[in-house]
């Protein structure tokens, strides 16, 4: 089976798409070599506004690929920017089947964000002009009302051609489906790191791992561990991650006086392992709705447990496996009972990283890929 992979971007550092990519393409490589992979994606992120709409340069190198590797089938993922969906009417016409693999949920509103200007989730998405006017963030009409436009000219184009979808959480796949009016299905993320620290697990510190941008809720950590310190003067918090508010989070966190924080600054995978292993539990405050939270995995790998915002993806796993604590986003108050509760109650702590442990056993990457495999099989027999 020849399957070639579209997405935006080929450089593995930009991001967890990336990430899986990488890693999915190495897989095969060395376990399975009756799928081959080839990956098509831009090295540069530079594109002009014209070429958001229609970015001809890459479709006419997506039609070249199909021609010469000569595809059983397409896998596309985060496409929108530097590749644009026309590849999909010439990949329509030699009858090559897509799957589109929707990792968040840009095509169901454009700002992704699912949040309104007052902070309501957002459960279905009316239009035009409720999005623009009303939808969080807002930039300005223009930008706005642009952005819009691309996204449902695109959106068209990928519901016209493709044959099947995935997600890696139920509730996207719900969205989805409704949507697009199309038939997929749910594909958990696989776990992309392993535990080399089995047994030797300390329990030192508060943790959380991600980019330290606003929507990501680490400025209503530092005020709920600032009430932590306060009753509980030993306890540490380290933030590991950069992005555009760090130097904002480094002032709020001199200035209201909030003992015992670190920023850490970006981590590599070895590094990230180590802070992993020694944390009490992680804590993933986003403010923004994702699609599932590769942290969280991350963490149930390391035996550790976690207290996640009720807009993270995989909020309904988390909770029906009984393997971490789940707060109202942005709530200071329920989120510091959480903390305390979990620092409080060493019973309850235990009981949750056993059940996260045993979460997470059954979503190795080798079980990912069969799954996978299935799902492709049962898309070509079609």
């Amino acid at each position: 089976m020849r399957v070639l992979i579209v997405n935006n971007y080929q450089n593995n550092s930009i991001g967890g798409v990336e990430h899986y990519l990488q890693t999915l393409v190495s897989y095969a490589e060395e376990n399975h070599p009756e799928i081959t992979f080839k990956w098509f994606g831009v090295k540069d992120k530079r594109t002009k506004m014209y070429q958001k709409f229609y970015n001809a340069a890459t479709t006419k190198a997506i039609i070249a690929e199909i021609d010469t590797f000569k595809p059983d089938l397409i896998n596309s993922f985060s496409i929108g920017a530097t590749v644009t969906p026309h590849f999909m009417w010439f990949a329509k016409s030699k009858s090559i089947p897509i799957i589109q693999s929707f990792r968040d949920y840009y095509y169901i509103c454009p700002k992704t964000y699912m949040l309104d200007m007052d902070g309501k989730l957002l459960h279905e998405h009316t239009g035009f002009l409720d999005c623009v006017l009303n939808h969080y963030p807002k930039k300005n009409i223009f930008y706005d009302s642009i952005l819009y436009l691309r996204q449902s000219y695109h959106k068209a184009i990928i519901k016209k051609n493709i044959d099947y979808f995935l997600t890696p959480s139920q509730n996207l796949t719900q969205l989805i489906a409704s949507e697009f009016g199309i038939k997929g299905e749910t594909l958990p993320n696989p776990v992309l790191i392993s535990n080399p620290f089995v047994g030797e697990q300390k329990s030192d510190y508060l943790l959380f791992v991600g980019r330290l941008d606003a929507e990501k809720g680490v400025f209503t950590l530092l005020k709920s561990f600032q009430k932590i310190v306060e009753k509980y003067p030993d306890e540490q918090l380290k933030i590991a991650g950069s992005g555009r508010v760090q130097a904002e989070l480094e002032k709020f966190t001199t200035e209201n006086n909030i003992q015992n924080v670190d920023f850490l600054g970006a981590k590599n995978k070895e590094e990230l392992m180590r802070l992993y292993a020694s944390a009490k539990f992680i804590i993933v405050p986003s403010e923004i709705l994702e699609s599932y939270g590769n942290v969280i995995l991350e963490s149930f790998a390391f035996h550790k447990t976690v207290i996640i915002s009720n807009l993270l993806g995989i909020q309904k796993e988390v909770e029906e496996s009984q393997s971490g604590l789940i707060f109202p986003y942005g709530d200071v108050e329920q989120l510091t009972e959480a903390i305390e509760k979990l620092l409080t109650n060493e019973i309850l702590r235990k009981e949750l990283e056993q059940n996260a442990s045993n979460f997470v056993q059954n979503l190795s990457f080798e079980n990912h890929f069969k799954e996978l495999q299935m799902i492709y099989n049962k898309v070509l027999k079609k």
